[in-house]
């Protein structure tokens, strides 16, 4: 799930050091970096750049040709902005964002690759490393078994109905599983908080995509 923001190295083509100096020196130090900043965010207008700096709406887009050519403008960067506000909405949403913050350590930029729906993406399924991920929050069952010392934590989990290859269950804010869709049975399962559950080894890490934990899961 990357940045829509549109990046580029900080010297554009055709910028030498006096242009930069008569820039500063107009509109003050830093204000080359801030205009970059700016210019790289879709969602932010011409007019409140010029407003900024007291230019014109024009000056601005000259700029921005001048600084970033090959950057989307005019309804390309609207559309960037659209898909800025959508990525942000999902990130709102408490369950998705657990689960972007556990996966995003393990995966390079642009390794979350969303799926486009009709006004947005997908918050419940996504896919990684082309496999498809369904996402869900684990029920804590609100009593533990019996015999099980009281802080064993139990859940129950859920299997996806839709064709998915792995799951991944919020547990809590800070721990998770991430399991594949076969090991988890057709209607549901309880997952015990314990070293001697099958699960264990599922917690907290993306160890499911390796071929060698999927062949040992029973």
């Amino acid at each position: 799930m990357d940045s829509t923001e549109t990046r580029a190295d900080s010297s554009a083509p055709g910028i030498d050091s006096r242009w930069l100096a008569i820039f500063e020196d107009r509109y003050g130090p830093g204000s080359y970096e801030r205009l970059l900043t700016l210019l790289d965010r879709p969602c932010v207008t011409y007019a409140e750049i010029a407003e900024c700096y007291g230019v014109t709406r024009e000056r601005v887009r000259q700029w921005h040709l001048q600084l970033r050519p090959g950057a989307p403008r005019g309804h390309g960067r609207q559309r960037l902005c659209l898909v800025y506000n959508q990525k942000r909405r999902l990130l709102e949403d408490p369950l998705f964002r657990s689960f972007y913050q556990h996966t995003r350590p393990h995966f390079p930029p642009g390794g979350i690759e969303l799926i486009p729906t009709r006004d947005g993406f997908r918050r419940r399924m996504v896919k990684l490393g082309g496999w498809t991920v369904a996402i869900k929050s684990a029920r804590r069952q609100s009593t533990p078994s019996e015999g099980e010392p009281a802080r064993r934590a139990a859940y129950t989990l859920t299997n996806c109905s839709r064709p998915v290859d792995f799951v991944y269950y919020r547990l809590t804010p800070a721990d998770y599983l991430l399991l594949p869709k076969t090991a988890v049975p057709a209607e549901r399962t309880t997952f015990l908080d314990s070293p001697l559950s099958k699960y264990q080894r599922f917690k907290n890490t993306f160890g499911a995509f390796t071929l060698d934990a999927v062949a040992h899961v029973s």
